[in-house]
């Protein structure tokens, strides 16, 4: 297994509660484990994403099979709740 961190970027306004847990979720029924989250609150974007120029930022740190972390990506690219997601590889 492999450590991975995903970076979320949602809407300032929308509740966040639900699609955090969705991604949580998403992890540990693929067999991946979270080692943990960091919620850098609402910040001014650099550039307008989506007509936001604010976004909730949101980390999870969590290890995987590379399977696991790549159909995470395939299904956070179809969830239309997130501004953008980026998935990377931890050195260890």
């Amino acid at each position: 297994m492999r450590e991975y961190e995903v970076a979320l970027l949602l809407s300032p306004q929308q509740e966040d509660a639900g699609s955090i847990e969705e991604v949580r979720e998403f992890i540990t029924k693929n067999g991946g484990e979270i080692l943990g989250e960091e919620d850098w609150g609402v910040r001014k974007l650099a550039y307008p994403v989506k007509k936001h120029e604010f976004g909730r930022y949101y980390f999870i740190r969590f290890k995987a099979n590379p399977s696991t972390a790549y159909e995470l990506n395939n299904h956070l690219r179809l969830m239309r709740r997130f501004l953008r997601h980026m998935i990377v590889r931890r050195d260890e």
